[in-house]
């Protein structure tokens, strides 16, 4: 017998969000990419025991391939940042090329190659930069001192593995985001293993948004689910909710007009939502179902009862 699906209502919603998303498989793929960059700083020689210098830096960057690119890790300079900085020696004249566009990086690292006189200059930027006072009146003081390879270089172990983990906060957040979908994923490949109802992700002509799931096609959906995983909160949680807001509206129309039952599935989670409850209960209020990671199992009724038997290749 085919569960009768339900709502979440706003306190089941609020009280069983998962703050931290906790994957211990993405966890060690962080751990062992920090593994590899410190393995990378001993074959370079950037050790708290050693004693780097600009010539030994220039030497670095000239002999090694993928040395400049782990310099600028190492200071957490962006290379867009680091491409201005360049524009902006070689327009005050410090670097004897006129500024008629911008290099590239593939072009400062072979220019470092060919030229020992350019490769100590930026050798002497990375290593000794904040301490130009020259600079200090071009360059804002946020950028400038990450020019600092001189004391980074000199850095613990320990402090090294923080600062690789703190540079690769972004992509584990990112990634994270794609695990929580990929919780969903396999929740909608179990039900088409069982009953033979598929599902697609992209634009539907139902919506003005992409769609995470459509189930069972984009040109037919009749279970269209939306997802947001947020562990930080940002301005962007409010424009969420509104596209969320206006697929929703989407939906009821064309049942209205169709005298369809079509439904709208919201799926929010995170602890990036706690500071933004109205916008979190927003997102509980306006569609047709509301889940999240711990009521995954709500999502097989919905689809059993919303999706027409036709599209069933197995029996339920």
């Amino acid at each position: 017998m085919t569960q009768t699906p339900r709502k979440l209502s706003f306190e089941e919603a609020w009280n069983s969000i998962t703050i931290f998303y906790v994957d211990n498989e993405l966890e060690q793929e962080i751990d062992q990419e920090v593994d590899r960059l410190l393995r990378l700083a001993e074959q370079y020689g950037v050790t708290e025991k050693s004693m780097m210098s600009p010539d030994s830096l220039a030497a670095l960057l000239r002999e090694q391939e993928g040395a400049l690119e782990f310099i600028l890790r190492e200071v957490e300079l962006s290379e867009e940042k680091f491409l201005r900085i360049i524009s902006l020696l070689r327009q005050i004249g410090r670097i004897p090329v006129p500024l008629d566009r911008e290099w590239t990086m593939q072009q400062i690292t072979r220019r470092i190659q060919a030229d020992p006189d350019f490769a100590s200059a930026v050798a002497h930027l990375l290593m000794d930069g904040v301490r130009d006072a020259e600079l200090q009146a071009v360059i804002p003081r946020y950028y400038l001192e990450a020019l600092n390879f001189r004391e980074i270089a000199a850095g613990s172990v320990a402090a090294r593995r923080v600062r690789y983990k703190r540079a690769l906060i972004g992509t584990y957040s990112g990634r994270k985001g794609y695990r929580v979908e990929a919780c969903i994923r396999g929740r909608l490949e179990g039900i088409r293993e069982r009953y033979g109802v598929g599902f697609e992700q992209g634009r539907s002509r139902f919506v003005n948004v992409n769609v995470d799931f459509a189930v069972p096609s984009l040109d037919d959906p009749w279970v269209i689910l939306m997802c947001s995983f947020q562990e930080t909160t940002s301005s962007g949680q409010s424009t969420k909710a509104r596209d969320m807001e206006t697929a929703y509206d989407d939906i009821r129309r064309s049942n209205s007009r169709n005298r369809e039952n079509r439904v709208f599935v919201n799926f929010a989670d995170g602890g990036g939502w706690l500071a933004r409850r109205r916008d979190f209960q927003r997102l509980v209020e306006n569609c047709h179902y509301f889940i999240n990671l711990r009521h995954l199992d709500l999502l097989e009724p919905i689809v059993l009862t919303h999706v027409p038997r036709k599209y069933f290749q197995k029996q339920s």
